[in-house]
């Protein structure tokens, strides 16, 4: 299939964001990934591309708003934008023992980077009169989970933005929607913290999972004309 469009996936990994990667390839997409380390990117745009893909990559840290706004201006305006980082080196700070100072250490992936991607993007989208721009989030943002209070308080106000951005667009055409996960993802750094016994104090039973896949095709749902602002999945 000819790739006459294309899709940047911002925290692109083996999971979900490979999966979302072949899911917008199958429809006709080109692919940029960008993720913050070559050891973990470049396989991705290798199984690609030996796929048929015609596939790219950016280095950016995406907890540094400054990278991800200069790897956004990079980029143009693709048709389609996936905003779904990973998992770090850090563990969540429950929202009994976060202050203000540890808060704003866990904005810039949460929140800022995000929205200064999409300020640079977005415009151009609604001057070309189309264009979808996603973030894949938990499904903390609107089922308090206080063991996760230093991710899910800058997701929520994300949701928040993401909410009057696209009321802001949705007249040009252009999507602006929101992915929330309640199920761990099959393959991703969620589930290894989970077999590592993380959330084994706050966790009651076994946590469902979810494979990429399927959550590629809600994505896919998500960039469509009239699908709703925000879908649970």
């Amino acid at each position: 299939m000819a790739q006459d469009k294309s899709i940047v996936v911002f925290g692109a990994g083996p999971a979900l964001g490979l999966s979302t990667a072949r899911r917008f390839a199958r429809e006709g997409h080109a692919v940029t990934l960008v993720g913050r380390n070559a050891t973990t990117v470049d396989p991705l745009v290798a199984a690609l591309r030996a796929d048929g893909v015609t596939a790219d990559r950016l280095l950016a840290d995406l907890a540094d708003p400054a990278a991800a706004r200069a790897a956004a201006e990079q980029v143009g305006t693709p048709d389609v934008v996936v905003y779904a980082p990973g998992g770090t080196e850090r563990l969540p700070v429950a929202v009994s023992a976060l202050d203000a100072a540890t808060l704003a250490t866990w904005l810039p992936l949460n929140l800022l980077s995000p929205v200064d991607i999409a300020h640079v993007i977005v415009p151009g989208m609604v001057a070309r009169g189309s264009g979808a721009f996603l973030v894949a989030q938990g499904v903390a943002v609107r089922e308090p989970m206080p063991e996760l209070g230093s991710v899910s308080v800058g997701q929520g106000a994300l949701l928040t933005y993401l909410r009057a951005l696209a009321r802001d667009v949705e007249a040009s055409g252009v999507r602006v929607a929101s992915l929330q996960i309640g199920r761990l993802i099959r393959g991703s750094a969620a589930e290894a913290l989970v077999e590592q016994g993380y959330y084994d104090e706050v966790q009651s039973g076994p946590m469902p999972r979810v494979d990429p896949d399927e959550l590629a095709e809600r994505l896919w749902e998500l960039a469509q004309p009239a699908a709703p602002v925000e879908l649970v999945a």
